[in-house]
């Protein structure tokens, strides 16, 4: 435990004096007008905002983010399920819309530090920040994978990072679940499963030094290929901040037996 404290203290430390270096250089960001950009992926259009305001001599905060938008998906009850995670509920969810919704989180987030900040005295140059992006994983056999990550940092020890997948059946119109693929996604097995895994797949990253759990169960952050079922799990979730985000691959060919065979002929698992 001492060993893992002081592991812990250490990449800290690191961490934030890496992060003052990071945001010292930041508070040159020029102000840049929010617009509307295409991307020629599959037909899918991308909408961002990226400004930021000084808010005293020493303090500057920037919002950037990025939301993708699919004019070929129409159900509302998936669309309303991918932007959930972007905190983005419209009634129609076109181009225009979405970017009304980021600029108005922009200037939620600019108006909320103005005041945080409003009795903080810095004596060095400083950047809050905010950033969120959007991307397609994987699009195949009708199953769209989505990655949602956000960054930020607000004056504290440290930043924050975290990651997200969803998967979405554009054939059946629904989020895909674990029991969509598992035949007993609550069974202990799995949480068996998952460490022996996380053990496997650790070699020389050193999070098991820093694991703050004594069985990992699934969680809904997962997403597949044709070879492995991946499971991701951010900070604090099973480890320290220190070891950072945690992905965990099983094999199909491991757990065949254990998933639903007609999730694995929609794959083309062999």
């Amino acid at each position: 435990m001492r060993k893992m404290k002081l592991h812990y203290l250490l990449s800290t430390a690191l961490f934030i004096a890496c992060n003052k270096a990071k945001v010292e250089t930041k508070s040159t960001i020029e102000p840049e007008k929010m617009e509307v950009q295409k991307t020629t992926l599959s037909a899918i259009d991308s909408v961002s905002v990226n400004d930021s305001v000084k808010v005293n001599e020493n303090l500057v905060v920037a919002f950037k983010s990025k939301a993708l938008v699919f004019e070929n998906i129409k159900n509302k009850g998936v669309l309303d399920s991918i932007y959930a995670v972007k905190n983005i509920d419209l009634d129609e969810y076109t181009s225009e819309n979405i970017l009304t919704a980021l600029k108005k989180q922009q200037q939620n987030y600019f108006e909320q530090n103005k005041k945080d900040a409003s009795d903080l005295v810095r004596d060095f140059a400083q950047t809050w920040y905010e950033n969120s992006d959007m991307k397609v994983h994987s699009n195949e056999n009708n199953l769209l994978t989505i990655q949602y990550t956000s960054d930020g940092f607000s004056g504290g020890a440290h930043g924050f990072y975290n990651e997200i997948y969803k998967v979405f059946d554009l054939k059946e119109n629904k989020t895909v679940q674990l029991s969509d693929i598992l035949m007993t996604p609550d069974s202990n097995i799995w949480k068996r499963a998952l460490m022996d895994n996380f053990l496997k797949n650790d070699a020389g990253k050193g999070q098991i030094e820093m694991l703050l759990v004594k069985e990992i169960s699934p969680n809904n952050n997962f997403y597949f290929d044709k070879e492995n079922l991946y499971f991701l799990y951010n900070q604090y979730e099973i480890t320290a901040y220190a070891a950072g985000p945690v992905l965990i691959k099983i094999p199909f060919s491991d757990i065949k037996l254990m998933v639903k065979p007609e999730f694995l002929k929609r794959i083309a698992v062999q």
